[in-house]
């Protein structure tokens, strides 16, 4: 199962992260105090909230996880890195407000600790553990990373919180990298890479209302080939992605390979448009969709000796040949999505999302 894990807030806000979750992942989980959570926000608007309930899932940290969380936590507390990290965050960050969590989401004695080095104060009127921007980002970092694991994706609308505290991170532990807490982790990749994607199909974005549509028939029809092509759109991107992690050493190497990427996506486009167009053409010019237009001219206009014959026995002029062709037209599309990387991208764009 493809997934990703969305932090550091209990909800997901923004409509990009949405919409990238719906195009990309089976589902994207959120972090949240206890099971029966539910929101208090106004709910969005309809499509939103059918958007959410397509692909977005509740996950509450178990008594392993947030034992987890807490070991380094409490490391970082004793030795001092999250008193020096409060004291350079900037006051810009989070918009110089303290960050709220839930209380749940941690053990109690981790809450313990940090109220007695003066890192936490219980908020009552929130109900919540009001805690320093920079390590409120940081605790969150840190459960995300041992409730993701190695096999689900971590993904945040942060950047820019993040960024800043990976270099500070690195710069007070004295260290050129830190595990956990890899920038590539947090930037916005693969919202980078959609938007590469995108522009060159035709620039415009792909309605939320669409997505929903396409996530639907996903679900009602099984999944199987619809799940294949955004298996396929995301192996593209995680390709790209890879390449970036590995070779690139600059601005202008990330900028080649997102260049070469877009180039090998527009003639992933080419190829799949023009054996679409092939499909089509042998589809219309078939000898059997010829035979019934000759089928139904000769009943029009006057008999044709040898073919009128003909049109009775398959039951009505050129019904059944041009049911064939239908048949072997959508089985040729069917071939021609599946072996190609843009092709889920290609479905969301059309008018009418179908694979038939």
């Amino acid at each position: 199962m493809l997934k990703a894990l969305y932090y550091p807030h209990t909800e997901i806000g923004s409509q990009i992260i949405l919409k990238n979750a719906l195009l990309l992942w089976d589902n994207i989980e959120t972090i949240v105090p206890f099971h029966g959570w539910a929101s208090s926000k106004p709910s969005g608007s309809k499509l939103v909230r059918e958007a959410m309930d397509l692909v977005v899932e509740l996950r509450v940290p178990t008594d392993t996880e947030r034992h987890a969380a807490h070991k380094t936590l409490e490391d970082f507390t004793e030795t001092g890195f999250l008193g020096s990290l409060v004291e350079v965050s900037p006051k810009r960050l989070h918009g110089g407000k303290e960050y709220l969590v839930y209380p749940q989401k941690f053990l109690d004695r981790t809450w313990d600790i940090l109220q007695q080095h003066g890192i936490a104060r219980w908020v009552q009127h929130e109900e919540d553990f009001g805690v320093p921007a920079a390590v409120g980002f940081l605790m969150m970092s840190i459960l995300a990373d041992v409730c993701a694991g190695t096999q689900i994706r971590k993904v945040t609308d942060r950047t820019d919180a993040y960024n800043w505290l990976s270099k500070m991170r690195a710069k007070l532990l004295d260290s050129q990298y830190i595990t956990g807490l890899d920038t590539s982790q947090v930037a916005p990749a693969h919202d980078r890479l959609v938007a590469l994607s995108l522009e060159v199909l035709d620039g415009r974005e792909i309605p939320l209302s669409k997505l929903v549509e396409l996530r639907k028939k996903e679900v009602r029809r099984g999944g199987s080939e619809y799940s294949a092509l955004r298996r396929r759109y995301l192996e593209k991107l995680d390709a790209c992605l890879t390449l970036i992690g590995e070779q690139a050493k600059s601005e202008s190497d990330v900028r080649e390979i997102e260049r070469q990427f877009k180039n090998d996506i527009k003639q992933d486009i080419a190829d799949l448009t023009t054996e679409l167009g092939i499909a089509s053409s042998k589809a219309l010019f078939s000898k059997e969709v010829a035979l019934s237009i000759i089928l139904l001219a000769g009943s029009l206009v006057s008999p044709i000796a040898g073919l009128t014959t003909l049109a009775t026995t398959v039951g009505g002029v050129g019904i059944i040949p041009l049911m064939k062709a239908a048949v072997d037209y959508r089985a040729a599309r069917r071939d021609a999505l599946r072996k190609h990387a843009m092709s889920w991208l290609y479905v969301a764009r059309q008018r009418r999302v179908t694979l038939r």
